[in-house]
């Protein structure tokens, strides 16, 4: 099952972003049997990125405007190249 990882460099306005993003993944999963969860975790890095099975796969400039739905996107992408 695949796991999919947020990063964010520490901060209160990226833990909500990070979050936002979370809820979004989340939704747009369901009820997927190959997915195992989503976790957030602060970043040391000044990064906003996902991942999945620890291979980063999209990532953004934290400093600018995150968009969240680009995230999922990615995801999607990415869990369909594993099927």
């Amino acid at each position: 099952m695949a796991e999919i990882a947020i990063e964010y460099a520490a901060g209160s306005r990226l833990r909500s972003e990070a979050e936002t993003a979370r809820r979004l993944i989340d939704s747009y999963l369901g009820d997927r049997s190959d997915v195992d969860r989503v976790t957030l975790a602060p970043s040391s890095e000044s990064v906003f990125c996902v991942s999945v099975e620890g291979d980063r796969i999209w990532c953004t400039n934290p400093r600018e405007w995150i968009d969240a739905v680009e995230a999922v996107t990615a995801v999607r992408r990415r869990l369909s190249e594993l099927s």
